[in-house]
């Protein structure tokens, strides 16, 4: 179990190994994709991934994590392998269908095989924020070396940088071979039974959890709209596509500190303050980014992502310890689901906002509408439920 751990630990490193995503926006818009366009793919995508999460997260936990992880990582592979087939609307959005069964597929099974391996590995459940942490870490530091790579490969070409994005693809799927599945959770009723009792819990009795969960999806649903618009805000400001690469790394770099540094900040400045964090700090970005349009948006844009990064590792953390292992990847789905739903509505209208009238009155209506979320969501759960919320902080 401990050689689990750091396998997965590798797998959440690779398995954001992808140079070509930091350019994603500027390579399909040499095949004539407009940020229209573009942003209707991503809701496909999200579609797909809204249809496909549940179903997956199920036969994760059903026929196992590992098996599902693998399947997952294999057609994820194969569909970089087939991306430099594809130069219009309808092979970007074979690729998109493709890549959304793949990373659902993946999504859930590799954070729940991680913290079931840790507690298999006798480690205790209050490790969870910094195994989290680690993890997120380890996923922000891939993501970021493939942005700096992906910014050197493409001064070649994109055609050099389509094949090596292919090549890397197949890493994770040979670190999921190396692991081995945990023993599986003893089932005390039905499988159907035991789900429902996990949906109840989650988003009807628990208040707590619902809420966890609630501002979860926000966070990620947030998180996919700032990937995509911030490259077409480093487009619009002139920066050269060599930087693009830097650019992302910084990004996902911060994040992923951020996140391993969510323990120490919880246990110094509470669980109420972190939270706060994660609502104010978006709130100024998309402000501070509409406000100073340029290189000085670009540092704004900063703040973003250290309030997502410590999001992600206290809300995960804390939605993991309210979890059965019977059904922890089911309600990660679940969680995945309700981000890609919201997006499915929100990106194209982002994407539509963008080209009707531009990119600083759609930033400022984010950032109207961050402030709407946190006086809805996360407020309540500062204010309220942090006490109760055992999120541990060592």
């Amino acid at each position: 179990m401990n050689r689990n751990v750091k396998l997965l630990y590798s797998f959440s490193f690779f398995n954001p190994f992808m140079i070509v995503i930091p350019l994603w926006v500027p390579y399909l818009a040499t095949h004539g994709i407009t940020m229209r366009q573009f942003m209707e793919l991503q809701a496909v995508f999200a579609i797909v991934i809204l249809c496909a999460e549940v179903p997956t997260g199920l036969l994760s936990d059903l026929w196992g994590r590992k098996k599902t992880l693998l399947v997952g990582s294999t057609l994820k592979a194969i569909t970089f392998s087939l991306l430099p087939l594809w130069s219009s609307y309808d092979g970007f959005l074979v690729y998109h269908v493709m890549m959304g069964i793949a990373l659902s597929l993946i999504s859930g099974g590799d954070v729940a095989l991680l913290y079931d391996s840790h507690l298999a590995a006798g480690g205790e459940q209050s490790r969870g924020t910094a195994v989290f942490g680690t993890m997120k870490l380890a996923g922000q530091t891939g993501a970021a070396i493939s942005g700096l790579l992906g910014g050197i490969v493409v001064a070649l070409s994109y055609g050099h940088l389509l094949r090596a994005n292919a090549i890397l693809s197949w890493i994770p799927v040979l670190l999921v071979l190396g692991v081995v599945e945990p023993p599986a959770a003893a089932r005390t009723k039905k499988p159907s039974e035991d789900f429902k009792d996990v949906l109840s819990t989650t988003l009807v009795r628990d208040g707590v959890t619902r809420l966890v969960f609630l501002n979860l999806v926000v966070l990620g649903t947030a998180g996919l709209v700032m990937i995509w618009t911030r490259q077409k805000y480093w487009q619009e400001i002139g920066v050269p596509l060599a930087w693009f690469g830097a650019l992302d790394a910084g990004y996902q770099l911060l994040i992923g500190v951020s996140g391993s540094a969510a323990a120490l900040v919880i246990a110094r400045y509470g669980v109420r303050s972190a939270l706060a964090a994660v609502g104010v700090l978006p709130i100024i970005a998309y402000v501070g980014m509409a406000s100073f349009f340029g290189w000085p948006g670009i540092v704004f844009g900063l703040l973003n992502q250290i309030g997502r990064g410590l999001g992600d590792v206290l809300l995960l953390n804390a939605l993991n310890e309210r979890m059965t292992s019977a059904f922890r990847a089911t309600v990660l789905s679940i969680a995945q689901l309700g981000t890609r739903a919201s997006f499915a509505i929100l990106g194209p209208l982002v994407g539509y906002g963008i080209d009707t009238w531009g990119l600083p009155p759609v930033l400022s209506a984010l950032g109207i509408l961050a402030t709407i979320v946190f006086g809805l969501l996360l407020l309540p759960l500062a204010l309220r439920e942090a006490p109760r919320m055992k999120v541990a902080s060592t």
